[in-house]
């Protein structure tokens, strides 16, 4: 298998204004729908799961904003309290990102907690960190509780964001 490049070109975030004033994010019901839907499945064989937002990032006057339009997801290495992709499906997962839409781009990462509610453990703000230092979300599903928390990135550490769910 050869190495895949993807590009780390940057693209300017396209000014637009916010449906709603304040909101953080906005997710299309659908993804929330897949996005639990795969937590559910993972619930089911007792291992958490993950994978990443897609979407498109938008400016107005109050900063930067994303609207998340779908996920991509690959085979897992997973247990309880764990779960990270595994190392062999990395070109699928690159296929997936290549195939996206030409105005989508990587907005975040989701993944589910076993009965522990959405709060970001110590592990998911280091990784928060370190994939999305300046801008981007993490979505926290628990199936065990039925909750959903989308958090995102704030003046170097994390914070809860508002998400407005979008038909």
């Amino acid at each position: 298998m050869s190495p895949r490049v993807l590009s780390s070109e940057t693209r300017e975030p396209e000014r637009r204004a916010r449906r709603v004033p304040g909101a953080d994010v906005f997710v299309r019901e659908g993804v929330l729908h897949a996005a639990t839907d795969h937590a559910d499945a993972g619930l089911s064989e007792c291992q958490e799961v993950m994978g990443l937002l897609v979407g498109r990032v938008y400016e107005d006057g109050s900063g930067m904003y994303a609207e998340v339009t779908g996920i991509v997801t690959g085979d897992l290495d997973a247990g309880s309290a764990e779960v990270r992709f595994d190392k062999d499906s990395f070109e699928a997962l690159a296929d997936s990102i290549d195939s996206m839409d030409g105005g989508d781009s990587i907005v975040g990462w989701y993944h589910s907690h076993l009965g522990a509610g959405c709060a970001l453990s110590e592990t998911d703000v280091r990784t928060q960190r370190a994939l999305f230092r300046e801008f981007g979300y993490a979505m926290v599903v628990d199936p065990v509780r039925g909750e959903l928390s989308v958090h995102m990135s704030a003046d170097g550490g994390t914070r809860q964001a508002t998400m407005v769910v979008l038909d």
